[in-house]
């Protein structure tokens, strides 16, 4: 869809209108809800919990990553610049939107250029692996007019092939990310929007110079049900395709090799959904659509929802007996 006159491409306003405003989550579970942490009697002080892991070369204060939500739109701006601030000032990762408005001149690049509000974090860019098609070039634009860190492919046939501007054609789409991934200058990752990561391409990125992966399973935001929301079609047939989040991570862990990242994210809500993704051998965790609800008020209430999720996550390694992040490996069932 073209930008309009002032720059803004409407389908991303379209997005987060229905996003904020009309219930577009899956009315399937994440799964998640049926495990429990293991117990344990903690043999230390809640102070001595780290909660902190390492991402991309810095030290995240909680294993987050804010999940792409969006650019190009007039909303935009506001939203990504109140994430950067609460992403730097609690030290966690963050994505931008997809970068294809900018990079094709149909929206500005105000809502993508929050390096100097976030200094110190990863921050990632962000186009989808159909993008590839268009060349090593091009993606390392999309790293470097932000000056970020990496780059996340969203991997998401099923949202494209229902909205109404999406791409259709994937022909030689992993061909062409294989072409020029081995001396890419930037770490890579893939994400699914919502459907879990196919076992298929997680069996590939295994044996590719692919940094990680997050598997965005079934259980949170239904892009279907969105889509059907903004097009005024029924999509419900097609709400049900996918992975629940628990059996995406549990699948993707077999494949993937030691230091490659997988990211539990697809419904996470709370720090005790992100401990039992971390027990399940995830080594990150990812939201959106909370995040781009608590960004609407302000970056102190984003702030203080991560504050939030922080204790929840201290009270699940507390109970689970877990002084650090790697030792709630395993700690569920």
């Amino acid at each position: 869809m073209e930008a309009d006159s002032r720059g803004y491409n409407p389908i991303k306003d379209a997005h987060i209108e229905t996003c904020l405003t009309r219930d577009v989550e899956s009315n399937l579970p994440t799964c998640l809800e049926c495990l429990s942490l293991t117990g344990d009697v903690p043999d230390f002080a809640k102070g001595d919990i780290d909660t902190t892991v390492q991402f991309l070369g810095r030290t995240l204060s909680i294993p987050l990553l804010i999940a792409p939500i969006t650019g190009g739109g007039s909303r935009s701006a506001g939203i990504n610049r109140n994430l950067a601030t609460a992403a730097e000032h609690c030290r966690i990762a963050m994505a931008v939107g997809s970068e294809r408005p900018m990079l094709e001149k149909k929206a500005g690049a105000e809502s993508y250029l929050l390096r100097d509000l976030a200094p110190t974090i990863p921050l990632l860019a962000n186009l989808g692996l159909v993008h590839a098609k268009r060349g090593r070039d091009y993606l390392i634009e999309a790293v470097e007019s932000i000056r970020a860190d990496g780059i996340i492919l969203y991997v998401n046939p099923l949202h494209e092939i229902l909205q109404s501007d999406g791409e259709s054609d994937f022909s030689g789409a992993v061909g062409a990310l294989e072409a020029i991934i081995d001396d890419f200058p930037y770490p890579v990752f893939l994400k699914e929007v919502g459907c879990g990561l196919p076992e298929s391409i997680v069996r590939w990125a295994a044996t590719k110079k692919i940094a990680g992966i997050d598997v965005a399973g079934l259980g949170g935001t239904n892009w279907p049900k969105v889509e059907g929301l903004i097009q005024g079609k029924d999509y419900a047939v097609y709400e049900g395709l996918g992975t629940c989040t628990r059996d995406a991570i549990v699948r993707s862990r077999k494949w993937l090799r030691q230091g490659q990242q997988l990211i539990g994210g697809g419904g996470i809500r709370t720090g005790i959904d992100m401990a039992k993704a971390l027990a399940l051998g995830a080594t990150l965790t990812s939201m959106a659509l909370p995040f781009l609800k608590w960004s609407g008020q302000s970056a102190k209430n984003v702030i203080h929802e991560v504050d939030r999720l922080k204790e929840e996550l201290v009270v699940g390694l507390w109970y689970s007996g877990s002084k650090t992040i790697s030792e709630l490996s395993g700690k569920v069932a």
